[in-house]
């Protein structure tokens, strides 16, 4: 999923674009892992994370939890419970866990158990102190799942959004859905939304944002031939009130490729994206090709962040954006399926030209975790570890 804030127009005016936002950097609450930070509509901030029950290196059973920032104490809130039952922590960057915020309040979360085959959801009342009994999300099209969906939010709509398909046929998988116009109570029928001749990337997860128009944004890597791993921009939309409502009404475009989201490989990379809403709630998404972070806005051509000082993977990227349109990429690098790798982060300005700010020290992101990004309500960054 991704990151949301509501942009401050004076805010905007007043910050300078030549001048960084200040960025705390930090490990998660209670030595957590695989960290994701989102906004909500009103610039609150809150964070989702694993956390082991026992400290031990080799223990991994856990469960994931809750927490909202205080801008005012300037620290986390005490931790609420959201998955019903304890886990393995899963190994993988590309399991991870998604979150997202409603209009009214409630927090939605997915997360994936490849032993089970199974997505869990989960959903939170109107404020966030709890968390509903989690249920079984996808049952129709779960052939083949391999790696983690995404989920996403706006007003009452909530959309959950997963590829699947034979394994041994990754030229024929592709990516569906399911919807909900009643804040998560109800979900209607799993839906193919993804075009089957593109293929989709068995190991790799995918990210999902709507945009202003309502319209659910989707980032996957396909499996063109099985070797065509390219980033597609899939744009999901419907004349019809809701996404859920939609029917036979509903329609998929793709966005033309840039040489920056085109990979030919024939083996399967295990990389993840993500979604920020930018300084005009339009999504704009980070990933990985060819060995490099990629940052592709909604509205211009797709970069990619500074080069590693020497030859590695950059990989897990995180993304936040202020109302000002300063943005903050995060990574790690140097990393395996286990480990972490180091941390790595940059600052631009709403044109794409570097700020005067970098990290400080060498922080190493712990094994089989990321970094996450968000905005806090003065327009400064959080980049946890």
């Amino acid at each position: 999923m991704l990151l949301r804030y509501a942009s401050s127009f004076l805010f905007g005016l007043l910050l300078s674009v030549n001048a960084a936002a200040a960025v705390t950097v930090a490990r998660v609450p209670d030595s957590g892992l695989q960290p994701r930070l989102v906004n909500d509509a009103d610039g609150g901030l809150h964070l989702l994370y694993f956390k082991k029950r026992l400290s031990a290196p080799s223990a991994r059973e856990g469960r994931l939890y809750y927490r909202q920032y205080d801008s005012v104490a300037r620290r986390f809130s005490a931790p609420v419970q959201v998955s019903s039952t304890a886990f393995d922590l899963q190994t993988f960057a590309i399991s991870r866990a998604s979150m997202a915020l409603d209009g009214n309040g409630r927090a939605h979360v997915l997360w994936y158990l490849p032993k089970q085959n199974s997505y869990f959801y989960a959903r939170s009342n109107e404020q966030r102190t709890a968390f509903e009994t989690q249920r079984s999300i996808v049952s129709s099209y779960n052939e083949g799942l391999d790696a983690a969906g995404d989920i996403a939010a706006r007003d009452q709509q909530v959309a959950i959004v997963w590829a699947a398909g034979a394994l041994s046929e990754e030229a024929s998988r592709t990516v569906y859905a399911r919807f909900s116009d009643d804040g998560g109570a109800t979900f209607g029928d799993e839906l193919r939304v993804g075009d089957p001749d593109l293929g989709a990337c068995a190991c790799c997860s995918l990210a999902t944002e709507f945009d202003t128009k309502s319209r659910l944004i989707i980032g996957y890597r396909s499996a063109l031939n099985s070797v065509g791993r390219h980033m597609q921009r899939l744009s999901v939309h419907s004349a019809a009130p809701s996404l859920a409502q939609a029917g036979q009404t509903l329609r998929g475009d793709y966005a033309p490729l840039s040489p920056l989201q085109e990979w030919e490989l024939s083996a399967c990379p295990l990389s993840t994206n993500d979604f920020a809403l930018d300084a005009l709630a339009e999504p704009s998404l980070v990933f990985e090709t060819a060995a490099r972070v990629i940052r592709l806005p909604s509205t211009s051509a797709p970069s990619a962040v500074r080069e590693p000082a020497t030859p590695t993977r950059q990989k897990n990227p995180a993304v936040a954006i202020n109302a000002a349109g300063q943005v903050l990429t995060s990574w790690g690098e140097a990393i395996s399926h286990s480990k972490g790798g180091g941390l790595r982060a940059q600052l631009e300005d709403a044109e794409g030209n570097l700020l005067d700010w970098s990290l400080e020290g060498e922080p190493e992101i712990p094994r089989y975790s990321f970094p996450a990004a968000g905005v806090l309500p003065n327009g400064e960054f959080l980049l946890l570890w």
